[in-house]
Protein backbone atom coordinates (compact mmCIF):
# COMPACT_ATOMS: atom_id res chain seq x y z
CA UNK A 1 0.00 0.00 0.00
CA UNK A 2 1.09 3.11 -0.84
CA UNK A 3 0.90 6.56 1.17
CA UNK A 4 2.19 9.56 0.17
CA UNK A 5 2.57 12.40 3.17
CA UNK A 6 2.52 16.53 1.91
CA UNK A 7 4.34 18.54 4.52
CA UNK A 8 6.48 21.89 4.61
CA UNK A 9 9.71 20.56 5.70
CA UNK A 10 11.54 17.90 6.89
CA UNK A 11 12.33 19.13 10.84
CA UNK A 12 14.83 17.07 12.38
CA UNK A 13 12.45 15.88 15.33
CA UNK A 14 9.81 14.60 12.38
CA UNK A 15 12.07 12.05 11.05
CA UNK A 16 12.11 9.67 13.76
CA UNK A 17 8.01 9.60 13.69
CA UNK A 18 8.04 9.23 9.77
CA UNK A 19 10.94 6.74 9.64
CA UNK A 20 7.97 4.60 12.57
CA UNK A 21 5.43 5.03 9.99
CA UNK A 22 7.60 3.75 6.82
CA UNK A 23 8.13 0.96 9.05
CA UNK A 24 4.40 -0.28 8.69
CA UNK A 25 4.81 -3.63 7.07
CA UNK A 26 3.33 -3.37 3.98
CA UNK A 27 3.48 0.57 3.83
CA UNK A 28 5.49 2.20 1.12
CA UNK A 29 5.41 6.33 2.56
CA UNK A 30 7.06 8.67 0.27
CA UNK A 31 7.25 12.31 2.51
CA UNK A 32 6.71 15.50 0.16
CA UNK A 33 8.50 18.02 1.32
CA UNK A 34 8.39 22.39 -0.14
CA UNK A 35 11.43 23.45 0.98
CA UNK A 36 14.86 22.54 2.59
CA UNK A 37 14.19 25.09 5.53
CA UNK A 38 12.11 28.18 5.95
CA UNK A 39 12.86 31.96 6.54
CA UNK A 40 12.80 31.60 10.66
CA UNK A 41 14.52 28.03 11.10
CA UNK A 42 18.37 26.88 10.34
CA UNK A 43 17.67 23.57 10.12
CA UNK A 44 19.24 20.87 8.25
CA UNK A 45 17.79 17.75 8.36
CA UNK A 46 19.30 13.57 7.03
CA UNK A 47 16.18 11.63 5.65
CA UNK A 48 18.55 8.48 5.73
CA UNK A 49 16.37 5.63 3.94
CA UNK A 50 13.48 7.75 3.93
CA UNK A 51 11.91 7.80 0.68
CA UNK A 52 11.59 11.99 0.55
CA UNK A 53 10.56 13.90 -2.54
CA UNK A 54 10.84 18.04 -2.69
CA UNK A 55 8.49 19.14 -5.04
CA UNK A 56 8.37 22.53 -6.92
CA UNK A 57 7.21 25.64 -4.92
CA UNK A 58 7.27 29.04 -3.88
CA UNK A 59 7.90 29.88 -0.21
CA UNK A 60 6.49 33.70 0.97
CA UNK A 61 6.80 35.15 4.26
CA UNK A 62 2.87 35.55 5.44
CA UNK A 63 1.53 37.50 8.21
CA UNK A 64 -0.76 35.32 10.62
CA UNK A 65 -3.45 36.81 12.52
CA UNK A 66 -2.65 40.42 12.63
CA UNK A 67 -3.89 42.27 15.33
CA UNK A 68 -3.99 39.24 18.19
CA UNK A 69 -1.33 38.42 20.76
CA UNK A 70 -1.27 35.47 18.00
CA UNK A 71 0.00 37.20 15.48
CA UNK A 72 3.43 35.57 13.97
CA UNK A 73 5.08 35.99 11.02
CA UNK A 74 5.09 32.33 9.12
CA UNK A 75 6.60 30.87 5.75
CA UNK A 76 3.46 30.32 3.56
CA UNK A 77 4.36 27.40 1.16
CA UNK A 78 2.67 26.95 -2.35
CA UNK A 79 3.50 23.58 -3.59
CA UNK A 80 3.45 23.63 -7.27
CA UNK A 81 4.48 20.55 -8.23
CA UNK A 82 2.37 18.82 -5.51
CA UNK A 83 -0.75 18.01 -7.47
CA UNK A 84 1.64 16.22 -10.87
CA UNK A 85 3.94 14.44 -8.22
CA UNK A 86 0.98 12.82 -6.05
CA UNK A 87 -0.78 11.76 -9.62
CA UNK A 88 2.86 10.17 -10.43
CA UNK A 89 3.02 8.26 -7.24
CA UNK A 90 -0.68 6.97 -7.51
CA UNK A 91 -1.03 6.57 -3.55
CA UNK A 92 -4.03 4.51 -1.78
CA UNK A 93 -3.79 7.51 0.92
CA UNK A 94 -2.84 10.70 1.24
CA UNK A 95 -1.91 12.58 3.94
CA UNK A 96 -1.23 16.53 4.38
CA UNK A 97 -0.30 18.62 7.30
CA UNK A 98 -1.39 22.19 7.58
CA UNK A 99 -5.04 23.71 6.17
CA UNK A 100 -4.32 25.65 4.02
CA UNK A 101 -3.06 25.44 -0.34
CA UNK A 102 -0.87 22.19 0.20
CA UNK A 103 -4.09 20.79 1.60
CA UNK A 104 -6.15 22.20 -0.95
CA UNK A 105 -3.73 20.82 -3.54
CA UNK A 106 -3.63 17.32 -1.83
CA UNK A 107 -7.62 17.15 -1.71
CA UNK A 108 -7.42 17.89 -5.47
CA UNK A 109 -5.17 14.58 -6.07
CA UNK A 110 -7.10 12.53 -3.59
CA UNK A 111 -10.27 13.56 -5.65
CA UNK A 112 -8.67 12.68 -8.76
CA UNK A 113 -7.14 9.46 -7.94
CA UNK A 114 -9.91 8.53 -5.96
CA UNK A 115 -8.07 7.76 -2.73
CA UNK A 116 -8.96 8.90 0.74
CA UNK A 117 -7.65 12.32 1.94
CA UNK A 118 -6.47 12.46 5.72
CA UNK A 119 -5.52 16.31 7.14
CA UNK A 120 -3.07 16.67 9.75
CA UNK A 121 -3.64 19.82 11.53
CA UNK A 122 -3.37 21.37 15.25
CA UNK A 123 -4.32 24.57 15.80
CA UNK A 124 -4.59 25.67 19.37
CA UNK A 125 -7.16 27.60 20.81
CA UNK A 126 -4.99 30.78 20.78
CA UNK A 127 -4.34 29.82 16.80
CA UNK A 128 -7.92 29.07 15.85
CA UNK A 129 -9.18 32.57 17.41
CA UNK A 130 -6.47 34.56 15.66
CA UNK A 131 -7.32 32.71 11.90
CA UNK A 132 -9.52 36.01 9.87
CA UNK A 133 -12.44 34.91 8.23
CA UNK A 134 -11.43 33.56 4.41
CA UNK A 135 -9.09 30.87 6.60
CA UNK A 136 -11.53 29.94 8.81
CA UNK A 137 -14.08 29.12 5.51
CA UNK A 138 -11.24 27.44 3.99
CA UNK A 139 -10.52 25.38 6.64
CA UNK A 140 -14.46 24.40 7.40
CA UNK A 141 -14.42 23.19 3.45
CA UNK A 142 -11.07 21.27 3.67
CA UNK A 143 -12.55 19.37 6.56
CA UNK A 144 -16.16 18.51 5.33
CA UNK A 145 -13.53 16.77 2.42
CA UNK A 146 -11.16 15.06 4.77
CA UNK A 147 -11.87 11.10 5.57
CA UNK A 148 -9.86 11.29 9.38
CA UNK A 149 -7.99 14.49 10.73
CA UNK A 150 -5.23 13.71 12.81
CA UNK A 151 -4.85 16.37 15.68
CA UNK A 152 -1.99 16.47 18.97
CA UNK A 153 -4.67 16.32 21.98
CA UNK A 154 -7.42 18.15 23.70
CA UNK A 155 -6.88 21.74 22.42
CA UNK A 156 -6.38 20.76 18.50
CA UNK A 157 -9.57 18.55 19.28
CA UNK A 158 -11.85 21.27 20.05
CA UNK A 159 -10.52 23.73 17.64
CA UNK A 160 -11.22 21.21 15.26
CA UNK A 161 -14.82 20.24 16.26
CA UNK A 162 -15.32 24.38 16.26
CA UNK A 163 -14.28 23.95 12.52
CA UNK A 164 -16.67 21.32 11.65
CA UNK A 165 -15.04 18.34 11.82
CA UNK A 166 -16.74 15.12 13.13
CA UNK A 167 -15.46 14.17 16.05
CA UNK A 168 -15.55 10.22 15.45
CA UNK A 169 -13.17 11.10 12.68
CA UNK A 170 -10.46 12.90 14.88
CA UNK A 171 -7.53 11.07 15.78
CA UNK A 172 -4.87 12.50 18.64
CA UNK A 173 -1.33 12.29 17.68
CA UNK A 174 0.27 14.24 20.16
CA UNK A 175 3.70 16.00 19.25
CA UNK A 176 6.67 13.64 19.85
CA UNK A 177 10.61 14.69 20.16
CA UNK A 178 13.31 12.71 19.27
CA UNK A 179 13.70 10.50 22.57
CA UNK A 180 16.71 8.24 21.05
CA UNK A 181 18.74 11.79 19.71
CA UNK A 182 18.38 13.47 22.93
CA UNK A 183 18.84 10.02 24.88
CA UNK A 184 22.37 10.02 22.72
CA UNK A 185 23.22 13.51 23.46
CA UNK A 186 22.93 13.11 26.74
CA UNK A 187 24.76 9.41 27.24
CA UNK A 188 27.91 9.25 29.55
CA UNK A 189 27.49 13.14 30.02
CA UNK A 190 27.57 13.95 33.91
CA UNK A 191 25.06 16.42 34.95
CA UNK A 192 27.01 18.58 37.25
CA UNK A 193 30.03 19.12 34.81
CA UNK A 194 27.08 20.43 32.20
CA UNK A 195 25.98 22.52 35.02
CA UNK A 196 29.34 24.48 35.73
CA UNK A 197 30.03 24.24 31.99
CA UNK A 198 26.73 25.91 30.61
CA UNK A 199 27.78 28.93 33.91
CA UNK A 200 31.19 29.19 33.33
CA UNK A 201 29.93 29.86 29.85
CA UNK A 202 27.40 32.74 29.93
CA UNK A 203 28.25 34.01 33.58
CA UNK A 204 25.22 32.62 34.79
CA UNK A 205 23.90 32.07 38.60
CA UNK A 206 23.56 28.58 40.47
CA UNK A 207 20.03 28.34 39.03
CA UNK A 208 18.81 28.97 35.47
CA UNK A 209 15.52 29.62 34.23
CA UNK A 210 15.64 28.85 30.56
CA UNK A 211 13.75 30.14 27.52
CA UNK A 212 14.27 28.61 24.38
CA UNK A 213 13.39 29.40 21.11
CA UNK A 214 12.30 31.99 18.38
CA UNK A 215 13.01 35.36 19.95
CA UNK A 216 9.65 36.79 18.54
CA UNK A 217 6.48 38.68 19.85
CA UNK A 218 4.20 35.82 19.95
CA UNK A 219 6.50 34.12 22.41
CA UNK A 220 5.58 36.38 25.57
CA UNK A 221 9.12 37.75 26.02
CA UNK A 222 8.13 41.83 27.01
CA UNK A 223 5.30 40.25 29.26
CA UNK A 224 7.93 37.33 31.07
CA UNK A 225 10.73 40.66 31.08
CA UNK A 226 7.71 42.60 33.22
CA UNK A 227 6.63 39.67 35.19
CA UNK A 228 10.51 38.88 35.87
CA UNK A 229 10.97 42.79 37.25
CA UNK A 230 7.73 42.61 39.05
CA UNK A 231 9.56 39.92 41.62
CA UNK A 232 11.12 40.60 45.07
CA UNK A 233 14.63 40.67 44.28
CA UNK A 234 15.93 38.65 47.20
CA UNK A 235 13.69 35.59 45.15
CA UNK A 236 15.89 36.98 41.48
CA UNK A 237 19.07 36.99 43.46
CA UNK A 238 19.65 33.39 42.97
CA UNK A 239 18.45 32.53 39.33
CA UNK A 240 19.44 34.21 36.05
CA UNK A 241 16.82 34.09 33.22
CA UNK A 242 18.54 32.64 30.24
CA UNK A 243 17.40 32.93 26.44
CA UNK A 244 18.74 30.92 23.88
CA UNK A 245 17.42 31.72 20.25
CA UNK A 246 17.69 34.80 17.84
CA UNK A 247 15.12 37.00 16.40
CA UNK A 248 13.45 40.67 16.81
CA UNK A 249 13.08 40.67 20.33
CA UNK A 250 16.96 40.02 21.35
CA UNK A 251 17.29 43.60 21.54
CA UNK A 252 14.34 43.86 24.42
CA UNK A 253 16.09 41.36 25.92
CA UNK A 254 19.76 43.01 25.45
CA UNK A 255 18.16 46.44 26.81
CA UNK A 256 16.49 44.47 29.89
CA UNK A 257 19.85 42.89 30.45
CA UNK A 258 21.59 46.32 30.55
CA UNK A 259 18.96 47.27 33.83
CA UNK A 260 19.55 44.31 35.25
CA UNK A 261 22.34 43.30 38.02
CA UNK A 262 25.07 41.20 36.57
CA UNK A 263 24.47 37.51 35.88
CA UNK A 264 20.38 37.84 36.25
CA UNK A 265 19.64 38.54 32.32
CA UNK A 266 21.52 36.79 29.68
CA UNK A 267 20.83 35.29 26.11
CA UNK A 268 22.91 32.90 24.15
CA UNK A 269 22.50 32.90 20.66
CA UNK A 270 20.63 30.11 18.78
CA UNK A 271 21.83 26.94 19.50
CA UNK A 272 22.48 24.07 16.78
CA UNK A 273 19.15 21.62 17.78
CA UNK A 274 21.48 18.62 19.21
CA UNK A 275 23.22 20.96 20.96
CA UNK A 276 20.18 21.65 23.07
CA UNK A 277 19.99 18.45 25.35
CA UNK A 278 22.82 19.60 26.62
CA UNK A 279 21.66 23.31 27.68
CA UNK A 280 18.51 21.66 28.98
CA UNK A 281 19.90 19.47 31.83
CA UNK A 282 21.98 22.55 32.73
CA UNK A 283 19.04 24.48 33.49
CA UNK A 284 16.74 24.40 36.46
CA UNK A 285 13.30 25.40 35.22
CA UNK A 286 12.04 26.05 31.13
CA UNK A 287 9.43 28.93 31.03
CA UNK A 288 7.06 29.02 28.29
CA UNK A 289 5.04 32.19 27.98
CA UNK A 290 3.88 31.80 24.42
CA UNK A 291 0.65 33.62 22.76
CA UNK A 292 -0.27 31.05 20.26
CA UNK A 293 2.48 28.15 19.81
CA UNK A 294 0.34 25.34 18.68
CA UNK A 295 2.16 22.95 20.83
CA UNK A 296 5.26 24.13 22.25
CA UNK A 297 8.19 21.13 21.44
CA UNK A 298 10.18 22.99 23.46
CA UNK A 299 8.37 21.45 26.06
CA UNK A 300 8.19 18.15 25.27
CA UNK A 301 12.32 18.20 25.33
CA UNK A 302 12.77 20.27 28.20
CA UNK A 303 11.22 17.49 29.82
CA UNK A 304 12.87 14.63 28.53
CA UNK A 305 16.18 16.32 29.95
CA UNK A 306 14.44 15.99 33.56
CA UNK A 307 13.21 20.03 33.42
CA UNK A 308 9.78 21.28 35.99
CA UNK A 309 7.80 23.87 32.82
CA UNK A 310 6.42 27.07 33.29
CA UNK A 311 3.77 26.60 30.88
CA UNK A 312 1.41 28.97 29.11
CA UNK A 313 -1.87 27.65 28.54
CA UNK A 314 -2.44 28.69 25.25
CA UNK A 315 0.17 26.38 23.98
CA UNK A 316 -1.47 22.51 22.86
CA UNK A 317 1.34 21.12 24.98
CA UNK A 318 0.23 22.31 28.22
CA UNK A 319 -3.60 20.00 28.44
CA UNK A 320 -1.25 17.26 27.76
CA UNK A 321 1.78 17.77 29.48
CA UNK A 322 1.71 19.87 32.47
CA UNK A 323 0.45 19.05 35.28
CA UNK A 324 0.00 21.50 39.04
CA UNK A 325 0.00 20.95 42.45
CA UNK A 326 1.88 18.99 44.66
CA UNK A 327 2.08 15.84 42.55
CA UNK A 328 2.32 17.76 39.14
CA UNK A 329 5.65 18.55 37.24
CA UNK A 330 5.04 22.14 36.43
CA UNK A 331 3.25 25.54 36.68
CA UNK A 332 0.28 27.42 34.13
CA UNK A 333 -0.53 30.44 33.85
CA UNK A 334 -1.98 32.81 31.47
CA UNK A 335 0.63 35.53 29.89
CA UNK A 336 -2.49 37.66 29.03
CA UNK A 337 -3.06 38.57 32.71
CA UNK A 338 -0.16 40.24 34.14
CA UNK A 339 -0.60 39.36 37.24
CA UNK A 340 -1.07 35.59 36.36
CA UNK A 341 1.85 35.64 35.09
CA UNK A 342 4.01 37.37 37.31
CA UNK A 343 2.04 34.65 40.19
CA UNK A 344 2.90 31.54 38.44
CA UNK A 345 6.24 32.75 37.87
CA UNK A 346 6.80 33.44 41.54
CA UNK A 347 5.55 30.58 42.75
CA UNK A 348 8.07 28.62 40.26
CA UNK A 349 11.03 30.23 41.35
CA UNK A 350 10.71 29.69 45.22
CA UNK A 351 9.08 25.92 44.70
CA UNK A 352 11.27 24.24 46.67
CA UNK A 353 10.47 20.22 44.69
CA UNK A 354 12.00 21.42 41.41
CA UNK A 355 13.83 18.41 40.98
CA UNK A 356 10.68 16.27 41.93
CA UNK A 357 8.88 18.18 39.57
CA UNK A 358 11.72 17.84 36.74
CA UNK A 359 11.89 13.69 37.72
CA UNK A 360 8.04 13.56 37.27
CA UNK A 361 8.26 15.39 33.88
CA UNK A 362 10.76 12.82 32.57
CA UNK A 363 8.34 9.81 33.65
CA UNK A 364 5.36 11.55 32.49
CA UNK A 365 7.17 12.64 29.00
CA UNK A 366 8.52 8.91 28.20
CA UNK A 367 5.22 7.97 26.62
CA UNK A 368 5.24 10.71 23.91
CA UNK A 369 8.05 9.51 21.83
CA UNK A 370 7.93 9.31 18.04
CA UNK A 371 6.73 5.55 18.37
CA UNK A 372 3.39 6.40 19.99
CA UNK A 373 2.80 9.67 17.30
CA UNK A 374 2.93 7.25 14.39
CA UNK A 375 0.88 4.66 15.98
CA UNK A 376 -1.87 7.22 16.45
CA UNK A 377 -1.15 8.42 12.65
CA UNK A 378 -1.26 4.98 11.45
CA UNK A 379 -4.62 4.23 13.12
CA UNK A 380 -5.62 7.16 11.66
CA UNK A 381 -4.74 5.99 7.88
CA UNK A 382 -6.09 2.90 8.78
CA UNK A 383 -9.77 4.02 9.38
CA UNK A 384 -9.81 5.72 5.64
CA UNK A 385 -9.01 2.68 4.02
CA UNK A 386 -11.16 -0.42 2.74
CA UNK A 387 -10.51 -3.69 4.55
CA UNK A 388 -9.40 -4.92 1.20
CA UNK A 389 -7.04 -2.05 1.08
CA UNK A 390 -5.04 -2.92 4.16
CA UNK A 391 -2.24 -5.22 4.01
CA UNK A 392 -2.80 -8.63 5.29
CA UNK A 393 -0.83 -9.84 8.65
CA UNK A 394 2.05 -11.64 7.65
CA UNK A 395 2.34 -16.11 8.05
CA UNK A 396 3.27 -16.93 11.46
CA UNK A 397 6.73 -18.25 10.63
CA UNK A 398 7.14 -22.26 10.97
CA UNK A 399 9.00 -23.90 13.17
CA UNK A 400 12.14 -25.72 11.59
CA UNK A 401 12.34 -29.47 13.48
CA UNK A 402 15.42 -28.05 15.24
CA UNK A 403 13.24 -25.02 17.10
CA UNK A 404 10.26 -27.57 17.97
CA UNK A 405 9.56 -27.19 21.68
CA UNK A 406 10.30 -30.54 23.56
Amino acid sequence: MRVALSTNILAPYRVPVFRELAATPGWQLRVFTNAESEFDRAWRSEAGALDVQRVASLSLPQRFGRGSAAAQTTTLHLPLGLFSALLRFAPDAIVSGELGPRSCIAAAASAALGVPLVLWAYPSRASAAAAGRVRQRLRRALLRRASAVIGMGQQAREALRALGADDARIFDAPNAHDADGIARALAGREPGALRAALRARCGARERIALVAGRLVPVKGIRELLRAWSAQPPELRAGWSLLFVGDGPEALRVADASVLAQPGEILRLEGAAFDAMPAIYAACDLLVFPTFGDTWGLVVNEAMACGLPVLCSRLAGACDELVSEGSGGNGFCTDPREPSELARALREALGAPDLRARGARSRERIASFGPARMAEDMRRAIRSTLAPEALPSAPPAPRLARSDTPS
